[in-house]
C-alpha cells in the first residue's frame, strides 16, 4: 500500500487516560515525503530525485525504523532547488498549521482546554463564570484604653509580620461603638478557686522565710467575711521556693463554715506579740481538782503536800498527785478559789506538846463548834487566825482516803520563858505557844459530815510566813455568752490598730477578732484592744494570763497555691459572670475564648442582676470559669486594603451591556451568600454619584434596577458589565461618570492562626491592644484550570438549586472558599426534616472554622428547600508514610537535587489540593509518581501506616504484611505526612 493511500488512524494514540485530544495525524517529515511521492510519480525525469534518498522498490520491505530515519534525512536535505525549497516549506507551514488548529480544538472542549480564557468562554456557553478568588476574614476584638469609649470607624488597618515576605494587612469592615467597659468579660469568680481547704496542711503560694511554729496565722474568708485562727506546728520549704505550713486544729470543712481557695486570704507573722492583763477572774467557784501557777513548778512533786492560799481567804491543804510543768493536779478538789494574789507553798509543821488539862481541853459550843487547847513549844503567836491542817483518813466502803480537814486557830497565846510566875495565868506554859484551835464540819473543807474534830494531834500543818513561794495563775474573764469579753487589756502595744487582726492563743486554744480599735493607757504601759465582734474561740478552757499570748497586727497576707486556678467546667448558653457593664447591648457579638478554643457569638439575653446571660451559641469545649474570657470589642476584619476611589470611565445610555476592565490585581473578595460563588468584589460603584448593587448574574436583575455584573478575566482583573434595559439598567450617559472604591488583598497567603494579627499599621487614639481568638479562614486563590474542568460541568447540573444530595456538594464546591465537600444524608430521627450533612475540605486543605461553616450554612440555605437540616462539617484528614528508595545514575544527575525533585513531587501529588475525599491510596500511584521525576532510573516505595490510622480508616490491604491498598472512610482524606516520608537513593546499576 502506497504512503498516501495509508487510512488514517486516529485513535492509536487517542486512548483513555490521556488529558488531550490528538486531532494531527502525521508530521511535517511524513508529509513531505507524501510530496515527493506523488511528484516522482507525475515528474519521473526530474533530475532532483538522483540527489534526494530513494525509497526502496518494495515497500513492504522496509522496516518501520528504516522508514523513519528515511523520512528524516529527506526532511533534512537541502538541494539547490527552488521548486523542492517550496514544497519542503509547504510540508512545515502544514505541519505548523495542523499543530495550531489540533490546539484549538482541544481549546474548544472543556475537558481539553488549558487556556483561562478558553475555560472562561466555554463556562460562559453554560452560562457559567470561574470561580474567583476569596478574601480571609475574621472577628477581631479590639481592647480599647482604660476609661474610654467611641466610635472606631470602619477602615482600621492591622498587620501581620510574616518571617519573610510583605507584611499582610486587614482592614475592620464596619464602623463599632466600642468601650473600655467591653474589654473582657469573665465568667464569675474567674480568679477564685472554688475547691475546699481541707486537712491540716497548707501551700502557700509564695515561699516566706519568717515563719515560725508555734505562731499563729489566720484564715480570712474575703468573700464571706469569716475568720478562723490555727496554730502553726511545722513550716517546710518545698523545691520550688514555695512554703507549706502544718496547722491545728484542721481547717473547718462543713456546710456552715469552710474556706475555698480562691476566696482564702492568710494572714501570717503578727509583729506585735502581747501579754493578757484583763479583765482578770478574781475567783471560782469550783477551781476542781488542778491549778495553773503563773511560774514554773520548781521543786513541786507528785506526793507534796501543798497549801493553796490566797489574801484573806481560807488556805487549801492538799496533796499533789500530778505535776504537769506549771500545772498541779491534786488529789482532792480544791473548792471555791479566790485567785487574785494565790500562792501554792509548802506547809510548815507545827509539833504539839500535848493538850491543856482534861477540863479544858476539849469545849463544845451551842453552834457545834468543837474548840480545843493545844501547846506548842517555842513562839508560835503568828498562827493567830490561821488556818492549820491535820491529816485524817476517811472510810469510804472498803476503801480509804486521804483529806486535810482545815481548823481555825482562833489565839495563840506564846508565854514567854522568863515570864514570872505572878504574871501567869491559869493556862500558861512558860516558853509555849497556847494555841485555841476550832473545828465545824461546815467548815474543815471536807464536804460531807464526818467528824474530824482533833483527838491528841502530834503535830499541825500550818501556813509558812510570808508571800507563797509559787503563785496561782488567774484568767481572762468570759463574757455573758461565755467567750473572751469585747475588750482585752494587754500590756503596751506598738503596731496593733484598728482593722488589725488579733489572735489570743493558749497553747492549741486560740481566739480571733478583728479589732475596732486599739487605745493606748497614757498612765501605764498597756492598751485596750477592743474587737469589732465578738470574740470567736476554739478550744474551750480558761485563758490563763501567763500562759496565754494576744498575737496582732499580722504583717504578711499570703494565698494559698492554686487560689486563682477555677477548673469549674462550663457549656450550654447560659453563663454566670462578673458584673456586667450597664451599658451591655442586647445581641452584641462577642468573642468567647478559653485559650484553646474560640467561637464569635451574640448576647442574646441578660439577666436582670446584671450578672448573667445567655449567648447564641454554646460555649466552646473545654471551657472552666477560669480560661473564659469574654471579647464584646469585636469586629469583622478582612484581608485587604481600602484604595482611593477611581474613575472607571463614562457611561453611553445608547450603548446595551457596556462594560469596563478594572486593571487591578488582587481586589478583594468578601462572603456573600447570594452570590453564585459564595463571595463578591469588594467594590463600592457609584455612577452619577448614585451606588449600584452587584449580582451574580444580570439574568435576574429588573429593567429599572441599578444592577452590575463582575466576572474575573484571565489576567486577574475585574470586567464589571452593566445592564442592557431588559436585564438591569443601561448606564446613564456622562463623562467619567462611572467611579469606584475597591479593596485589594486575597488569596490563601490571609488565612492566619490566630493571635496572628496583633498590631495596628497606625496607632489609634482609643485603642491600647487586639485579640485574634480565632484563626482568619475564607481566603482562597482564583480557581485553578484543572478545578475548573471538574466543577463547571457537575455545578452547572445543579442549576444553582440544592434538590439532590449531590446538589449540596455540587453548589459547595463551587464556594470559592471550598476546595472539596461531599454530602450524606443522615437519618431524621424522631423529626420529619431531612438532615444533610456536607463534609468539607476548605481551601488550604483544612476544616472549615465555624465563620467559615456558618457562611457555607446560609449559602446553601438560600438554596436547600425549607425545612432542610445542614450540619456542616470538616474533613476528617488521616496521615500516611513513605519509605522510598530511588536510583539514580549519579554520573548524570546529582542524587540530591533528584531525591529534593521526588520530595517535592510527592507532596504534589499527595496535597489536599489533589487527593479527593474517600480517594483510596494505591502503592502504584507511589510509583508512577517517583519514577515520572526526571533522573530516576527505578524505585522500591513502602506504605506505612501506623495503628491509630489504620484503625481509623475503612480498610487497609496488605500482601505479605506489605500494605497495597489504603482505603478511606467516604468522610476522610488520606495524605501525605511529609514528616513521615523517608527518602534514599542508591546508584543506578544493571
Amino acid at each position: 500500500m502506497t504512503p498516501n493511500t495509508l487510512p488514517p488512524d486516529l485513535t492509536r494514540w487517542n486512548r483513555a487516560g490521556l488529558s488531550r485530544f490528538d486531532y494531527l495525524d502525521g508530521h511535517g517529515a511524513a508529509w513531505l515525503e507524501r510530496l515527493r511521492h506523488d511528484l516522482a510519480q507525475a515528474f519521473p525525469g526530474w533530475p532532483l530525485w538522483a540527489q534526494l534518498p530513494a525509497p526502496p522498490a518494495d515497500p513492504s520491505t522496509e522496516t518501520e525504523d528504516e522508514r523513519l530515519q528515511r523520512l528524516a534525512a529527506l526532511y533534512a536535505a537541502d538541494p539547490d532547488d527552488l521548486l523542492w525549497q517550496l514544497v519542503r516549506q509547504f510540508a512545515r507551514s502544514a505541519h505548523v498549521l495542523g499543530v495550531h488548529l489540533d490546539a484549538q480544538a482541544n481549546e474548544g472542549y472543556l475537558r481539553t482546554a488549558s487556556q483561562w480564557d478558553s475555560l472562561r468562554r466555554l463556562l460562559a456557553v453554560l452560562d457559567e463564570a470561574p470561580r474567583p478568588p476569596a478574601s480571609a476574614a475574621t472577628p477581631l476584638a479590639l481592647l480599647l484604653k482604660p476609661g474610654l469609649a467611641g466610635t472606631v470607624a470602619a477602615g482600621l488597618q492591622v498587620q501581620h509580620l510574616p518571617a519573610s515576605g510583605a507584611p499582610l494587612v486587614f482592614e475592620t469592615l464596619a464602623d463599632l461603638a466600642a468601650d473600655a467597659a467591653f474589654n473582657t468579660l469573665y465568667a464569675r469568680d474567674h480568679l477564685a478557686n472554688p475547691a475546699w481547704l481541707a486537712g491540716s496542711t497548707l501551700t502557700l503560694d509564695r515561699g516566706v522565710d519568717e515563719l515560725k511554729a508555734g505562731e499563729p496565722l489566720v484564715l480570712e474568708d474575703t468573700q464571706l467575711q469569716r475568720l478562723s485562727a490555727h496554730r502553726i506546728e511545722g513550716v517546710f520549704t518545698l523545691p520550688d521556693g514555695r512554703s507549706r505550713v502544718s496547722i491545728s486544729p484542721a481547717v473547718p470543712k462543713t456546710a456552715a463554715l469552710h474556706f475555698t481557695a480562691g476566696h482564702t486570704l492568710v494572714h501570717l507573722l503578727p509583729k506585735d506579740r502581747l501579754a493578757p492583763r484583763g479583765p482578770a477572774s478574781e475567783g471560782v467557784a469550783e477551781a476542781g481538782h488542778s491549778l495553773q501557777l503563773a511560774v514554773p513548778s520548781g521543786t513541786l512533786a507528785a506526793g507534796d503536800l501543798v497549801l493553796v492560799r490566797a489574801v484573806d481567804d481560807k488556805p487549801r491543804y492538799r496533796r499533789i498527785k500530778a505535776v504537769h510543768a506549771d500545772r498541779l493536779v491534786f488529789t482532792q478538789a480544791l473548792g471555791a478559789l479566790r485567785l487574785l494574789g494565790a500562792t501554792v507553798d509548802r506547809p510548815v509543821t507545827v509539833p504539839l506538846t500535848d493538850m491543856a488539862e482534861a477540863t479544858r481541853r476539849r469545849t463544845v459550843q451551842e453552834d457545834g463548834t468543837v474548840v480545843l487547847l493545844v501547846y506548842a513549844a517555842g513562839d508560835w503567836s503568828r498562827l493567830a487566825g490561821l488556818w492549820l491542817s491535820h491529816a485524817s483518813q476517811l472510810q469510804s466502803g472498803t476503801q480509804t482516803r486521804e483529806v486535810w480537814p482545815t481548823y481555825r486557830c482562833l489565839h495563840a497565846k506564846y508565854v514567854p520563858v522568863d515570864t514570872s510566875r505572878e504574871r501567869l495565868q491559869p493556862d500558861d506554859r512558860p516558853g509555849y505557844t497556847a494555841l485555841s484551835v476550832t473545828w465545824h464540819p461546815d467548815t474543815d473543807d471536807v464536804p460531807g459530815d464526818a467528824q474530824l474534830e482533833l483527838f491528841n494531834p502530834q503535830t499541825l500543818l500550818a501556813p509558812p510566813p510570808g508571800a507563797g513561794a509559787w503563785a496561782v495563775d488567774s484568767f481572762l474573764n468570759a463574757s455573758v455568752q461565755g467567750h473572751l469579753p469585747p475588750a482585752l487589756l494587754t500590756s503596751a502595744s506598738k503596731q496593733a490598730a484598728a482593722g488589725d487582726l488579733a489572735v489570743v492563743m493558749r497553747a492549741g486554744q486560740l481566739a480571733w477578732a478583728r479589732l475596732a480599735s486599739v487605745a493606748a493607757d497614757p498612765d501605764r504601759p498597756q492598751a485596750t484592744l477592743t474587737a469589732e465582734k465578738p470574740w470567736e474561740d476554739r478550744g474551750g478552757g480558761p485563758w490563763f494570763l501567763s500562759r496565754s499570748t494576744v498575737f496582732a497586727h499580722f504583717k504578711l497576707q499570703a494565698r494559698v497555691q492554686d487560689w486563682q486556678r477555677n477548673t469549674t467546667p462550663l457549656s450550654g448558653t447560659w453563663l454566670d459572670t462578673e458584673p456586667l457593664p450597664p451599658s451591655l447591648p442586647l445581641h452584641r457579638r462577642v468573642v468567647v475564648a478559653n485559650g484553646s478554643a474560640a467561637v464569635a457569638t451574640t448576647v442574646e439575653e441578660i439577666a436582670p442582676d446584671g450578672q448573667r446571660l445567655r449567648l447564641a451559641d454554646a460555649l466552646p469545649a473545654g471551657s472552666t470559669a477560669g480560661n473564659l474570657v469574654l471579647y464584646a470589642n469585636v469586629v469583622e476584619t478582612g484581608h485587604g486594603v481600602a484604595r482611593p476611589e477611581r474613575v472607571l470611565g463614562s457611561g453611553d445610555a445608547t450603548r446595551n451591556l457596556q462594560q469596563f476592565t478594572l486593571a487591578v490585581a488582587e481586589v478583594s473578595w468578601v462572603a456573600d451568600p447570594l452570590m453564585a460563588a459564595g463571595v463578591r468584589a469588594d467594590l463600592q460603584l457609584s455612577v452619577a454619584g448614585e451606588t449600584w448593587q452587584p449580582i451574580a448574574n444580570l439574568k435576574d436583575a429588573g429593567p429599572a434596577e441599578a444592577r452590575y455584573q463582575v466576572r474575573l478575566d484571565q489576567d486577574g482583573f475585574l470586567s464589571l458589565q452593566f445592564g442592557d434595559g431588559r436585564h438591569g439598567r443601561r448606564l446613564p450617559s456622562g463623562a467619567n461618570n462611572v467611579r469606584v472604591r475597591y479593596r485589594q488583598g486575597v488569596g490563601l497567603a490571609g488565612n492566619l492562626p490566630p493571635d496572628a494579627l496583633a498590631q495596628l499599621v497606625k496607632p489609634h487614639p482609643l485603642i491600647d491592644g487586639l485579640v485574634q481568638a480565632l484563626p482568619s479562614s475564607g481566603g482562597a486563590d482564583r480557581e485553578a484550570p484543572e478545578d475548573l474542568r471538574q466543577r463547571g460541568p457537575s455545578t452547572l447540573l445543579a442549576l444553582d438549586r440544592a434538590v439532590s444530595l449531590d446538589d449540596f456538594a455540587q453548589l459547595a464546591r463551587g464556594h470559592a472558599s471550598v476546595w472539596q465537600a461531599a454530602s450524606f444524608r443522615l437519618p431524621p430521627g424522631r423529626g420529619r426534616s431531612e438532615r444533610i450533612e456536607l463534609v468539607v475540605m476548605a481551601a488550604g486543605g483544612e476544616p472549615p472554622t465555624p465563620a467559615l461553616a456558618a457562611e457555607l450554612q446560609a449559602f446553601l440555605a438560600a438554596r436547600a428547600l425549607p425545612g432542610v437540616a445542614l450540619n456542616v462539617s470538616g474533613v476528617q484528614t488521616q496521615r500516611f508514610g513513605l519509605n522510598v528508595t530511588v536510583r539514580v545514575r549519579s554520573d548524570a544527575f546529582d542524587p540530591e537535587a533528584v531525591k529534593a525533585a521526588v520530595r517535592a513531587a510527592l507532596g504534589e501529588a499527595f496535597s489536599p489540593r489533589r487527593r479527593a475525599l474517600g480517594q483510596p491510596l494505591y502503592r502504584g500511584e507511589v510509583y508512577q509518581v517517583v519514577e515520572s521525576v526526571t533522573g530516576v532510573e527505578n524505585a522500591d516505595a513502602l506504605i506505612t501506616v501506623n495503628a491509630a490510622t489504620r484503625a481509623a480508616l475503612d480498610r487497609v490491604v496488605e500482601v505479605g504484611g506489605v500494605p497495597m491498598v489504603a482505603t478511606p472512610t467516604p468522610r476522610q482524606c488520606l495524605l501525605l505526612d511529609t514528616a513521615a516520608l523517608t527518602l534514599q537513593h542508591q546508584e543506578y546499576s544493571l
